[in-house]
């Protein structure tokens, strides 16, 4: 009895969420499409042109790919000098896929127009030497050309000289945290040995694993490729650290491996 009572009010809850839901998805998809029916001139869009505001062109559309701009450099390479251009011809050349394609919608802010979105006062030449004269106007329209770099080979010339990982640091850190603590605690070598297992099942599961799964799930995810941090750099950085400790830890338990497959 008590459950019928109450079932007509949680249904009418329920219906209010719903429509309250339904009409915040509605306002969200038609403030996107206002949003991005907005026109912009060639000249308005060069001058977004650097990494901090760093606006594009591609099939027509504009596109504000700032807040995506560091994790592309980082995790493939630099495009920096795409931005303030018409990336049509580097982007199809390049060969991306749907995924990315889709992922690029999600920052169009806008269409290329040939009218600018500011007008400036035009100047005009006029003569009056009678009031039957004419009153002649000539306006002045400014055009801006963008300079277009040769963007490919600015990229490839940016990864081969500059290497974001460092080898040394994670295998000095590595040798000096293991052997370093091994002499710290030597007395204790069964709390060591499970502190270091459980370590090594930690760096496996996080930086190798975690970080890999998560990076396979921005291509199904695009999404996912907003966030701003660098999984590619500290799964590479991480990994190699693991490694180094695992090494080390099997090293110092050789031994005690072999004396297990004698027994056998």
């Amino acid at each position: 009895m008590y459950i019928r009572f109450l079932y007509p009010y949680t249904m009418k809850k329920h219906n209010k969420s719903t429509a309250i839901f339904t009409l915040v998805l509605t306002s969200l998809f038609f403030a996107h499409q206002i949003i991005a029916s907005s026109g912009y001139t060639k000249a308005e869009v060069a001058k977004h042109n650097t990494s901090s505001s760093c606006w594009t062109i591609y099939n027509g559309g504009v596109y504000d790919i700032t807040t995506y701009l560091a994790l592309h450099n980082n995790n493939y390479y630099n495009i920096t000098p795409w931005c303030g251009t018409d990336i049509t011809s580097n982007y199809n050349a390049t060969g991306h896929s749907a995924k990315a394609s889709n992922l690029l919608a999600t920052f169009k802010i806008g269409v290329l127009t040939t009218t600018p979105t500011t007008t400036s006062t035009p100047s005009s030449t006029s003569t009056t030497k009678t009031d039957d004269d004419a009153v002649t106007v000539t306006p002045v329209v400014e055009t801006t050309t963008p300079t277009v770099t040769d963007t490919n080979t600015t990229a490839v010339l940016d990864v081969t000289s500059h290497n974001p990982y460092n080898l040394l640091l994670p295998l000095i850190l590595g040798i000096i945290l293991y052997w370093g603590s091994l002499l710290i605690f030597s007395k204790k070598l069964k709390q060591f040995n499970a502190f270091w297992n459980t370590l090594l099942i930690l760096t496996f599961l996080i930086p190798s694993f975690g970080f890999g799964i998560f990076m396979m799930l921005q291509y199904q995810f695009p999404s996912l490729m907003k966030i701003d941090f660098r999984f590619l750099y500290w799964h590479v950085e991480l990994s190699v650290f693991m490694g180094v400790l695992a090494m080390s830890h099997f090293i110092r338990r050789l031994k005690i491996y072999l004396m297990q497959l004698k027994t056998r």
